[in-house]
């Protein structure tokens, strides 16, 4: 949402920075790597209860996380495996923090309502990536979300530096299930237009039944793009 535009402007920044710092010359899997790796540190520094270098710690991933598709891109080695390894890496690092927090809630303070939060916004950070995965895997559009990876991100790490995870946990909670249900939204509206058309009348290809508009059902994984999901 907020990050559209900004998330714009820092990719070129960063593209540039990357050409000048010669960083071309690494892998951008490596960087993706050892982002997920600082990640983990500052997952261990939630748990120790060490919430302000946690949170600086994990801004310090971020500049990783947008560092290794600048580099991708500015070396011409944006491939499809180094998509699916840096959306892997992601959800990781998510599932990772997570668990730091958890362990700090449930283990050093023992606070049964943070867990139950901490689980509902897990839930809601995987299912908005699931379903903008499954949709592009399907033929749809779905880069629609008020809480994409980026927010989710500067919240955290917001919440860490200034103590207050569990304002923090809830605001993930609820904008995160409601990211999910938004992009579900997008989809059905774009679906509902395939099948009916502008006008809401049935296409001529419905009404004949031809083909459908958009493709079937099918299993596997489905593709995603880097960046924000």
């Amino acid at each position: 949402m907020f990050s559209r535009l900004l998330q714009k402007s820092v990719r070129a920044g960063a593209q540039r920075f990357a050409s000048a710092a010669q960083l071309v010359r690494v892998s951008p899997n490596v960087l993706t790597l050892v982002g997920l790796l600082i990640t983990a540190g500052a997952a261990v520094l939630i748990a120790l209860g060490l919430l302000l270098p946690a949170g600086l710690v994990m801004l310090l991933a971020g500049s990783f996380d947008i560092l290794d598709g600048a580099v991708a891109r500015a070396s011409g080695k944006t491939h499809r495996y180094g998509a699916f390894l840096d959306s892997t890496a992601d959800r990781y690092g998510e599932g990772i923090v997570y668990l730091g927090l958890l362990y700090f809630f449930l283990m050093r303070n023992h606070q049964d309502l943070q867990v139950f939060l901490i689980a509902a916004a897990l839930l809601g950070s995987l299912l908005v990536s699931y379903v903008r995965a499954r949709a592009q895997s399907l033929g749809f559009t779905c880069d629609v979300g008020w809480f994409a990876r980026p927010e989710r991100v500067v919240i955290t790490a917001a919440g860490l530096l200034v103590n207050q995870m569990t304002i923090v946990l809830w605001i993930l909670a609820i904008a995160t299930n409601a990211t999910a249900l938004q992009r579900v939204h997008a989809v059905w509206a774009q679906y509902r237009f395939q099948l009916h058309g502008d006008d809401g009348s049935e296409s001529e290809d419905q009404a004949a039944g031809g083909p459908q508009s958009t493709q079937q059902p099918r299993r596997g994984p489905a593709p995603t793009s880097p960046g924000a999901v």
